[in-house]
């Protein structure tokens, strides 16, 4: 368990890699319509590679340097490690940083205007800078809550009053209410609210149902926690019940769907656009999709790779 939490942070590093180039094979067909949005995508590519991996690099160099014994310990800011202190001062200059430029460096416009990067919605730069404070918000209440929690310099826990106690039997009620969050949050990063705006499943599908499937619609990867199911007339797609808050059963029509193939560094994809929501997109593996092809009578026709 040492070794884990002593080198989880390099998961971090390679999950943003990843999705940055997910997200960036997608961005191509923009860039193609749009040639005049080229340099902007990669200028905001080269700089979410690069702010989004701050934090885990100066937490890598802490631990590989021997000076921060693994990754539980950047949560006791109180502790008084320079490392761990400076890991706390980069994420607060970032949430500073990153809050001039939305709101006076033209980000939020900038962010508008070339939709498709990784964990940002597809929205109006008014509503990003709504959704931007909504983070900073949420990152310095946590923040505030390790600061408090955090036992001092010398390793004495630190105590809790007695009137706070009894806040832990408000956490399921507050565990729930994250937990709802969290899904409506996805669901608009990802997409899923404006598919189910235009392609609202009614009751009662009669086809194949494949469950326990991954795909990544957006941004936002959903692995094992859907059910996707074909027949001749279209696709339908759920989550889970446990994920389904702002995430309803979706329908589409196979004359709405339009594929393109494409490969990751090692897994070729099949991906899915819809007619009436342009700007959205199902990512399966070519296997999954091969799979819809065969019960789909014909109307899901895959391309070779490219």
């Amino acid at each position: 368990m040492e070794t884990l939490f002593k080198h989880f942070w390099l998961v971090f590093i390679v999950v943003t890699v990843v999705n940055g180039r997910s997200s960036w094979s997608g961005i191509q067909d923009r860039i193609r319509a749009e040639p005049e949005l080229g340099p902007g995508y990669r200028r905001l590519y080269r700089g979410y590679l690069f702010w989004c991996n701050v934090p885990w690099l100066l937490m890598g160099i802490g631990i590989l340097s021997g000076q921060v014994r693994w990754m539980p310990d950047f949560l006791q800011p109180r502790s008084g490690n320079p490392y761990v202190v400076a890991w706390w001062w980069a994420m607060a200059g970032l949430l500073f940083l990153g809050t001039v430029w939305m709101f006076a460096g033209g980000g939020a416009e900038t962010l508008a205007r070339h939709p498709g990067l990784p964990m940002v919605p597809p929205w109006s730069a008014s509503k990003l800078r709504w959704f931007w404070l909504g983070l900073v918000v949420w990152n310095v209440a946590i923040g505030a809550a390790i600061m408090v929690l955090s036992p001092p310099p010398g390793g004495a826990p630190r105590h809790v009053p007695e009137a706070a106690e009894w806040a832990w039997a408000l956490f399921p009620l507050f565990f729930v209410a994250m937990w709802c969050f969290v899904s409506i949050l996805l669901a608009s990063i990802g997409g899923w609210r404006v598919l189910a705006r235009h392609y609202p499943a009614g009751s009662g599908f009669h086809g194949r149902s494949l469950t326990f499937r991954s795909a990544q619609v957006g941004s936002v990867s959903y692995t094992a926690c859907l059910t996707l199911g074909v027949n001749a007339e279209g696709l339908h797609m759920s989550v889970f019940p446990m994920f389904r808050v702002a995430h309803p059963p979706l329908f589409v029509p196979w004359g709405d769907v339009t594929v393109r193939a494409g490969r990751t560094w090692f897994f070729p994809w099949i991906e899915l656009s819809f007619a009436k929501s342009a700007g959205q997109r199902l990512r399966i593996s070519r296997r999954l999709a091969e799979a819809l092809a065969r019960e789909s009578s014909g109307r899901l026709r895959l391309p070779s790779l490219t």
